[in-house]
């Protein structure tokens, strides 16, 4: 993973705000299912998700893939002994962990779509038991980069790309980048839904997968990232007792935009102080100090937005 050399993944306030959702989602997961887990994911050299999940989540046996560094400076970099490093690509190192416990799996790729990232689905859903959570993100553009200058792919040329894998249903046009989100996402849910069902009738399991997570978003200046997933659990199981239907970012049919305002910290906590009292709300407005559509954005993300202080060490 190369992003570690280009960004520093603990400030970027569109991802944090994701990354926040995800956490207070799997956290009621967690809780709720009472089992232990283990994660699954690409820690990079910041190991961001991995801190946030060893606290918050109290997971205790952790697996970072990863093969941009070299195993000594990844070693030198992890934040806590529980890390396991596998040093490679992800369709080689899941191989070599027990993926019959329960796991969360959050495969967060530098980028674009590729037959990789199914062939990834395809090892951890042939194996993941109930409980466990699968979560992918990816660059949302979809187009061909032989073109110049690159256009989105054709109907034709994508299909022929990921052959058998695009729906028979595809709308015109899946790959424009007002289409990208839902075309992944197709995608990717009816291949969990297949691996699943194959599972079943050779296994004789009796699973189910539920689609949970549903977002996009654009850091100022940086790719265009789409984030999927969901759970899966035992067909007689009522997912009810989950619990995750109380959070309004999820289960969601069109993507959900992560678009933070850009506000001042002053701003900020004047709005936290007047959210939803109407006339004070108008006032700010129509003394042209915060627009109404960033009043709008603001409510919508303001419990999971970062803050960020100057520390003079």
């Amino acid at each position: 993973m190369k992003s570690p050399n280009l960004f520093n993944y603990e400030i970027r306030p569109c991802k944090f705000v994701e990354r926040r959702m995800l956490l207070a989602s799997l956290y009621q997961i967690v809780i709720n299912m009472r089992q232990e887990y283990q994660y699954i994911g690409f820690g990079g050299l910041m190991f961001t998700d991995f801190k946030l999940f060893h606290k918050e989540l109290s997971v205790d046996s952790m697996y970072s893939i990863e093969g941009s560094f070299t195993p000594e400076k990844l070693e030198f970099n992890k934040p806590f002994s529980c890390i396991k490093i596998l040093h490679g690509l992800s369709t080689n190192m899941l191989l070599k962990i027990d993926l019959s416990k329960p796991s969360i799996v959050w495969l967060d790729y530098d980028g674009v779509l590729t037959m990789d990232v199914f062939t990834d689905i395809n090892i951890l859903f042939n194996s993941l038991p109930h409980g466990s959570v699968y979560i992918m993100s990816c660059n949302r553009q979809l187009q061909n980069e032989e073109t110049n200058p690159p256009r989105p792919y054709t109907n034709e040329e994508f299909e022929k790309l990921f052959n058998g894998l695009v729906p028979y249903d595809i709308e015109k046009n899946c790959c424009a980048n007002i289409n990208t989100s839902r075309t992944i996402k197709r995608m990717i849910d009816s291949y969990c839904h297949k691996i699943i069902e194959e599972r079943n009738k050779i296994e004789n399991t009796s699973l189910n997968y539920k689609s949970l997570y549903n977002i996009k978003y654009q850091e100022r200046g940086g790719a265009k990232m789409f984030t999927c997933g969901g759970i899966i659990i035992n067909k007689d199981y009522d997912e009810k007792q989950l619990y995750v239907n109380d959070f309004n970012y999820l289960n969601k049919e069109d993507p959900l935009e992560i678009d933070i305002p850009n506000l001042t910290r002053k701003e900020a906590l004047h709005l936290n102080q007047i959210l939803n009292i109407e006339e004070k709300e108008k006032e700010i407005v129509e003394g042209k100090i915060i627009k109404a559509t960033d009043i709008e954005k603001y409510k919508k993300f303001y419990k999971y937005m970062p803050n960020y202080y100057d520390v003079r060490l």
